[in-house]
């Protein structure tokens, strides 16, 4: 498993209608990528800060997204700056401890 997480800048809050519009086709066309287990999205009006935090079942599917696709996706958005993305491998083990949403590989 792969994660990614991914922050920007963006000019615009989550109240806004026409963004609001584009986020909602961008969560449909984004739940058919190939490896994708699920994404969260967070943002933070105040600060004019959002991302997202994807989990990909292998690490070739997850930056086939963030280093081909996502850029060209999310760096064309009006008000859409500072795009910052970081790799991350997931302890399953632990995180199935912790309730987080993986499911653990049984060693064979």
């Amino acid at each position: 498993m792969k994660l990614l997480q991914v922050n920007y800048r963006r000019d615009r809050g989550q109240g806004d209608p026409e963004q609001a519009e584009h986020l909602l086709g961008a969560a449909e066309r984004i739940s058919g990528l190939p490896g994708l287990q699920w994404k969260l999205w967070i943002y933070d009006d105040q600060r004019r800060a959002a991302g997202g935090i994807y989990l990909f079942d292998t690490e070739e599917h997850a930056r086939r997204w963030g280093d081909e696709m996502l850029p060209n996706s999310l760096g064309r958005l009006p008000g859409v700056s500072e795009i910052e993305k970081r790799y991350f491998d997931v302890d399953e083990r632990l995180s199935a401890i912790t309730r987080g949403p993986v499911a653990v590989s049984q060693p064979v």
